[in-house]
């Protein structure tokens, strides 16, 4: 049997997307990053739009940022639950696919693509679409996670990713987490193939070595065994690290 060709309904598989506490986390380190490069702040943009936005926290958390925002799925349940819930006369959900996205060329501020690229049918169509749609001024928001992370994060398996996919498919099995492993994560480099058509500021480093002032306590937790690597070690285990988190802003062409 074969894989279909998306993830339909996501969130009904995996609830945890849907959990406010889970996410809010994740929001309010992804603001922290998107004000310390200059994505938003006091005076409003135009458009964003937010990729994959399930429920709609990312979403919601930039309606104060611009004029209009709109998020994006496939995930009809999840949609439903946005849309049930939206609060904001700037705030729109769409059902929509992420490789046809329903924007005309050069036209939104800002794009949110975190941890969406290994759950679409081609990665490289997701990347030029966002491509297409930025202004020239225009960013990306990209958290992305990598293909090297020991536990994979979707079905925490040690070593999923890193398996041939006839090998992932019946390890999912064996442990009765599914029939195949959808998901198609990359390295590093693989992901820096992807977005090589953007100019990249990679924020990743910088996350490690303030948490606090990017909000990442929940990945570095005060006190903790993480939070007591050094930085250096850190560089030296770059390509091992889990996610990595980028800006991508438009290159003229």
């Amino acid at each position: 049997m074969k894989p279909p060709l998306y993830q339909q309904d996501l969130s009904l598989s995996s609830p945890i997307l849907l959990d406010f506490q889970y996410k809010q986390i994740k929001v309010d380190k992804m603001l922290a990053i998107l004000a310390d490069s200059g994505e938003i702040s006091q005076v409003p943009k135009q458009l964003a739009v937010d990729i994959g936005c399930s429920r709609g926290f990312f979403t919601s958390a930039l309606t104060a940022y611009f004029e209009n925002v709109f998020g994006i799925d496939i995930d009809r349940h999840a949609i439903s639950l946005a849309k049930s819930e939206a609060k904001y006369e700037n705030l729109s959900y769409i059902v929509a696919d992420s490789l046809l996205l329903p924007m005309p060329d050069n036209s939104v501020d800002l794009v949110i693509c975190n941890h969406v690229y290994e759950h679409v049918p081609c990665a490289e169509r997701l990347f030029a679409e966002i491509f297409r749609v930025l202004k020239p001024s225009g960013a990306c928001y990209l958290g992305s996670a990598s293909r090297l992370t020991l536990i994979e994060p979707h079905y925490h398996l040690p070593f999923l990713s890193w398996l041939p996919k006839f090998m992932a498919d019946r390890y999912m099995r064996i442990t009765g987490k599914g029939e195949y492993y959808y998901e198609k994560l990359r390295t590093y480099w693989g992901i820096k193939q992807l977005i090589s058509q953007f100019n990249v500021v990679d924020y990743t480093l910088m996350v490690v070595a303030d948490p606090d002032r990017f909000k990442a306590r929940d990945l570095f937790p005060e006190g903790g065994f993480l939070a007591r690597i050094p930085l250096g070690v850190w560089k030296c285990f770059y390509w091992l690290l889990p996610t990595y988190i980028f800006i991508l802003r438009k290159r003229d062409t």
